[in-house]
């Protein structure tokens, strides 16, 4: 008896709830669903809504895990939910396998949204659909990597590259750059950060120690040494990723970087040299790195940070600035990549 009321104790201690429901799309199909939203939260209070967004033919259960490590983070003043649910035909929700008409279930998750809260901020999580194919890969116990794996039509010698997005953005401009680069010869994993590193953090924040050990585990299942290109914000942890893992062939850094380590409820970051880049980048050398100031984006980077890590690193290295990210520029930079001498 005891045990049973320290477990609904422990249960309504909680600083999340989570609702389980339907979502009826306009051609007649229901869309699994679980709204995680702070403990006794009203409707009406309800700053903004977040909605994690699938990736074809993976189902929420791993999103999960991201939702309740983003809303005990802002708990106890946080008034933000995060929907998570199954695309049409996968998970629980109704559908085809075949049917992958996913534009169907955002609209029907933003007329919920606006029905049930009324005219708050919603932000998509991710793109459904893409050319990559996604793969769900275990790194540790209780920790899992969402990749999307672009493969290029014939027989390569190229390096692979592990793209990193925008945390939280793995978008449709993303997809058509991995796809693009694989058209090019590039074996590319595509990677949203973030939802890899909130499963990272679930046993608790973590150490760059662990973020390099997760990596040297991804390698093993890579063809061979890859290069990481990183975007904005998860350019930081392209660097801190090749300043610890020697098999990272050189780094392409674009935008702001070191912003990437401010969530505490990740990174245990109270000791700020803890994940502090100019420590670290200096052990990048003799491997390549490259920076990327993109103007006119709003995080396209710090030209004071940047010149202060570009200092920091040994050669071979390299400073550019751009107005817009083309294909033909990334191409550019992964051949000055190549054509540095091998450590």
């Amino acid at each position: 008896m005891t045990e049973a009321w320290d477990t609904m104790e422990t249960e309504a201690e909680l600083p999340y709830e989570e609702e389980l429901f339907g979502i009826l799309t306009d051609d007649g199909l229901y869309l699994d669903c679980t709204l995680v939203k702070p403990a006794g939260l009203p409707d009406e209070a309800y700053r903004g809504l977040r909605v994690w967004v699938p990736r074809y033919p993976l189902t929420k259960s791993t999103l999960i895990a991201c939702a309740r490590q983003e809303v005990v983070a802002a708990a106890p003043a946080g008034k933000v939910g995060h929907l998570v649910f199954d695309l049409r035909g996968t998970g629980f929700s109704d559908g085809d396998p075949r049917d992958t008409n996913f534009n169907l279930d955002l609209q029907a998750v933003r007329l919920w949204a606006t029905e049930r809260f009324g005219p708050i901020p919603l932000s998509l999580l991710g793109h459904p659909q893409g050319q990559g194919r996604a793969r769900l890969l275990p790194i540790r116990p209780g920790v899992a990597m969402e990749i999307y794996l672009y493969t290029p039509t014939a027989p390569t010698d190229k390096p692979p590259i592990l793209y990193l997005a925008t945390y939280a953005n793995f978008s449709a401009p993303d997809d058509a750059v991995c796809a693009a680069l694989a058209g090019a010869g590039y074996p590319v994993y595509g990677l949203d950060p973030l939802r890899y590193l909130l499963h990272a953090s679930l046993p608790g924040r973590v150490l760059p120690s662990q973020l390099w050990a997760d990596l040297n585990t991804l390698r093993a299942a890579l063809p061979a040494d890859p290069i990481l290109l990183g975007q904005p914000v998860s350019a930081g942890l392209a660097l801190l990723w090749a300043s610890g893992v020697p098999s990272v062939r050189g780094v392409i850094a674009i935008g702001h970087t070191q912003i990437a380590f401010k969530p505490g409820h990740i990174f245990q970051n109270d000791n700020v040299h803890n994940f502090f880049l100019g420590r670290h980048v200096q052990q990048i050398a003799p491997r390549p790195v490259l920076f990327v100031l993109q103007e006119n984006h709003p995080l396209g980077g710090d030209p004071e940070e940047q010149a202060a890590l570009y200092q920091t690193c040994g050669h071979p290295r390299k400073r550019i600035t751009t107005q817009k990210l083309t294909l033909t520029l990334l191409l550019e930079l992964l051949d000055w990549v190549q054509a540095q001498p091998s450590p």
